[in-house]
C-alpha cells in the first residue's frame, strides 16, 4: 500500500502538480537541480533529442540552436516547459509522446539526451528507438545522478530518498551506469563538480568512440 501511494505521489508531482516541481527538485538539490542540468551542455553535438525534457531548463538553454527538439509524457510539463520558452523569446520545439516509439525519423539526430530519466531508460524498447534515431556517430548523454557534498542537509535530502522507496544518489556510485546496456554503445563516465556537488555524466557513442 504505501509502495502504491509513494507511485502515486510521484504520478501526480509530473502531472497534476507539474507546478510544483521545480520547487520539490530545489529543496532536494539544495538548489542545484539546473545547474546538475545545464552540466551536460559542453557534452552536446549537432542535433539533440532531448528525452523527458521537464519543466524546460535545458531547452531554454538550447534554444538558440537550429536543431533542438524535446519529447515527455506530461501534458502539464509540456505547458510549463512551452511557458518558459515562450517567455524567453522562443518557440517551443517541444513534443509528447513515449521514448519507446519516438516520433521521429531514422537519424534524425546526433544527440539524445536525458537528464535524471524515470525507469524508461532501462527499457529495451527505448534503447532501440535511441539507437534508431541517432546518426551515424552519434552519442546519448544521461545524468543518472548527482550527489550533495556531506553535510546535515544531504543527510535529510537522503533520508528524503528512502523515505521515497528510492536508492540514495550517495550510495549509487557503483551502480550508475551498469544498469544502462544499449547494444553497440561504450559509455565512459565522468563526474562534473557543480558547486557543492557533484553530477555523474555517462557519455554512449554509436561508434565505440
Amino acid at each position: 500500500m504505501y509502495r502504491r501511494l509513494v507511485q502515486l505521489a510521484y504520478h501526480l508531482l509530473y502531472h497534476q502538480f507539474a507546478w510544483t516541481y521545480d520547487v520539490v527538485a530545489w529543496l532536494v538539490s539544495g538548489g542545484l537541480w539546473r545547474r546538475w542540468i545545464l552540466a551536460v551542455l559542453p557534452a552536446l553535438q549537432g542535433r539533440v533529442l532531448e528525452l523527458g525534457f521537464g519543466t524546460g531548463h535545458a531547452q531554454l538553454a538550447l534554444a538558440n540552436r537550429p536543431a533542438v527538439a524535446g519529447l515527455d509524457a506530461s501534458p502539464q510539463m509540456a505547458a510549463i516547459a512551452a511557458a518558459r520558452l515562450r517567455r524567453g523569446g522562443f518557440q517551443p520545439r517541444l513534443v509528447r509522446g513515449l521514448a519507446q516509439a519516438l516520433p521521429f525519423p531514422a537519424a534524425a539526430f546526433d544527440t539524445v539526451l536525458a537528464t535524471f530519466p524515470a525507469e524508461y531508460i532501462l527499457d529495451p524498447a527505448t534503447h532501440d528507438e535511441i539507437r534508431r534515431v541517432l546518426a551515424p556517430g552519434g552519442r546519448l548523454v544521461i545524468v543518472p545522478l548527482a550527489q550533495l557534498d556531506d553535510s546535515p542537509y544531504a543527510a535529510l535530502v537522503d533520508l528524503v530518498y528512502r523515505l521515497t522507496l528510492q536508492a540514495s544518489p550517495r550510495h549509487a556510485t557503483e551502480l550508475a551506469g551498469s544498469q544502462l546496456q544499449i547494444a553497440g554503445m561504450r559509455f565512459t563516465r565522468r563526474w562534473v563538480s557543480v558547486g557543492g556537488s557533484r553530477a555523474l555524466m555517462l557519455v554512449g557513442t554509436t561508434d565505440g568512440r
